[in-house]
């Protein structure tokens, strides 16, 4: 059986490249893939390795240690199962891939076809843009709202690139002033640190008094989800993205009472949340959003490149997570190159 390589995280702070064994006979609907390139999810990922979710230790789990890490990337159709008739051998796909260099992925659920016209570095972004775009399918839409976006890491900068282009303002909130700077270069016209002792004053007058529309949280830190609803107008919508990890236990009544007394809706936004309509197919509607980012990063639209700090291979497994975890200012998106 042919040798494959790929990342795994064994133990806390402990994550390898090993070799594996990856080829079986195909499904009917699976194809074999050459992984040319794959993206860390660093919210994710950086919060495994450390051990900040406890399921990395209940067996069974799906990020239970040994973990093969990733699930962002591209490459090209290597071999088709007896029912593929869409793909053919040698077909560039993008999709969920974990951080190997073959993978075995079913064609319904997987993978689409790369658009041509994006960059294979940039498609490897496409799994993470789809998370972003999330907050579209739950979000009950109002004309040119003003949505606030707290926290602008890779998933956080995404989003906020993907509301304004979608429609409305968008203000881009992050203590980090190279995380504002470098969502500004990504296209976000307005941003403001949500720490600065005239933040209330500024987001005040920035919406005339009024407050946001649409609050959307993906930082994952307790204390700034529960000051979150103030800064929202009567009867307007908050997203939560993401969950708070390895914290101590924080008070959610002024959390809820702001909900409740405002009337504002709160919204999940996992990436498989079926949004308007719950009896759509989950993996069409992935489908169909991914072709539509593909065609905003080949128009230009969604800005991936500055999002990419580094480009490295596969034996610079432990170098990635360590500046995506303690390096940060210099350190913000990577892309691990798997191509011989």
């Amino acid at each position: 059986m042919k040798k494959a390589k790929r990342w795994l995280m064994t133990a806390k702070q402990q994550a390898v490249l090993e070799e594996f064994d990856w080829e079986r006979e195909l499904k009917p609907r699976e194809v074999k893939v050459r992984v040319d390139f794959s993206a860390i999810s660093p919210g994710t990922e950086c919060a495994k390795l450390p051990r900040l979710d406890p399921d990395v230790l209940i067996p069974g789990r799906w990020c239970a240690y040994p973990w093969s890490p990733g699930y962002a990337g591209c490459g090209h159709i290597l071999e088709v199962g007896p029912d593929v008739t869409e793909s053919n051998t040698g077909d560039a796909v993008a999709g969920f891939t974990h951080h190997a260099s073959h993978q075995i992925c079913n064609v319904d659920r997987d993978i689409i076809p790369l658009d041509p016209r994006v960059k294979p570095e940039h498609a490897a972004y496409l799994r993470l843009a789809s998370i972003a775009s999330t907050p579209l399918h739950v979000l009950q839409q109002d004309v040119m709202p003003v949505t606030g976006v707290w926290g602008l890491g890779l998933i956080g900068n995404l989003v906020a690139q993907i509301l304004q282009r979608a429609s409305g303002r968008v203000v881009g909130m992050d203590p980090v002033k190279g995380r504002r700077e470098l969502a500004m270069r990504c296209g976000i016209r307005e941003t403001l640190d949500p720490v600065a002792a005239d933040f209330p004053d500024r987001l005040k007058a920035l919406t005339r008094g009024e407050g946001l529309d649409i609050a959307v949280d993906t930082t994952g830190h307790a204390p700034t989800t529960i000051a979150m609803p103030s800064f929202i107008r009567p009867r307007g919508q908050m997203v939560l993205m993401t969950l708070w990890r390895s914290q101590a236990q924080a008070d959610a009544t002024p959390f809820l009472s702001d909900l409740l007394v405002r009337g504002i809706t709160l919204h999940g936004a996992h990436v498989m949340a079926p949004g308007k309509a719950p009896a759509t197919n989950e993996h069409a509607l992935e489908r169909r959003k991914c072709v539509r980012i593909q065609d905003e990063m080949a128009a230009g639209g969604l800005q991936i490149a500055p999002l990419i700090s580094h480009v490295v291979k596969p034996e610079q497994v432990r170098e990635a997570y360590d500046g995506l975890s303690f390096d940060r200012t210099n350190w913000w998106g990577v892309v691990v190159d798997w191509r011989d």
